[in-house]
């Protein structure tokens, strides 16, 4: 009778494991926020309601996803998609809001108010209660 013992990993794979570089990718946080705050602008530039948060969240994710773009232009740093394309939110909002300011009417979205304020009652009206 032969005893099998526990055979131990195969080092092959160990030895990948270990020789396999680890590198500390991290994503900016500055890409994130900026893209983030680029997204808010654009969806806040349509209604002139929200003209004042458009102009602030547009010019702080300018600058963040500007310092994004800086950031990630090192190896171990992601989110290089992340920070142009919040750079491109925010400007595209900022050029909303600054043709408003010429006096060119861009709140296209203050039409859609009480459409958006009738599908939200509707909804309300379907959820039951306590």
């Amino acid at each position: 009778m032969t005893s099998h013992a526990a055979s131990p990993e195969p080092e092959g794979l160990d030895a990948l494991f270990e020789s396999s570089p680890d590198l500390d990718v991290h994503t900016s946080a500055a890409a994130e926020t900026g893209f983030l705050l680029g997204l808010v602008a654009i969806t806040a530039a349509p209604f002139s309601v929200m003209h004042s948060v458009a102009l602030g969240s547009g010019l702080l994710g300018t600058v963040l996803a500007f310092r994004g773009v800086v950031a990630t232009s090192s190896a171990n740093v992601a989110g290089r998609a992340l920070a142009p394309f919040g750079l491109a939110l925010a400007g595209v909002a900022l050029l909303l809001v600054s043709v408003r300011y010429l006096g060119i009417d861009t709140a296209f979205g203050d039409e859609l108010l009480p459409t958006l304020r009738g599908w939200l009652e509707d909804l309300n009206s379907r959820v039951n209660r306590p």
